[in-house]
């Protein structure tokens, strides 16, 4: 799995690599506006998780999040909205699928 710097570069290479839909948390549901619909937490399997610097912010960190749906679907979700909601993000992310310890 590549290893990223910045919250840029993750996302960039990361749409590069497929991961071309965008997950984001809405009214305590997780949402995805490329297929216009709500997606239950428990559909997205985590891929790949990224702790990156954001960019201009040196103190300022994030999780870029690599998802796949049941459908193989690709998308991303950041961590940015736990700083918002940090109850509401654990609440979803919690319920998404993660792939097991070898």
């Amino acid at each position: 799995m590549p290893t990223y710097s910045t919250f840029a570069e993750a996302v960039c290479s990361m749409r590069d690599r497929g991961f071309t839909h965008t997950f984001t948390i809405q009214k305590q549901a997780l949402y995805c506006s490329e297929l216009n619909k709500t997606i239950e937490p428990e559909k997205l399997i985590l891929v790949e998780q990224h702790h990156v610097k954001v960019d201009g912010l040196e103190n300022e960190e994030r999780d870029v999040y690599g998802f796949k749906t049941d459908e193989n679907v690709f998308g991303l979700m950041t961590s940015t909205y736990a700083t918002y909601d940090p109850e509401g993000f654990n609440n979803i992310f919690r319920r998404c699928r993660k792939p097991r310890n070898k």
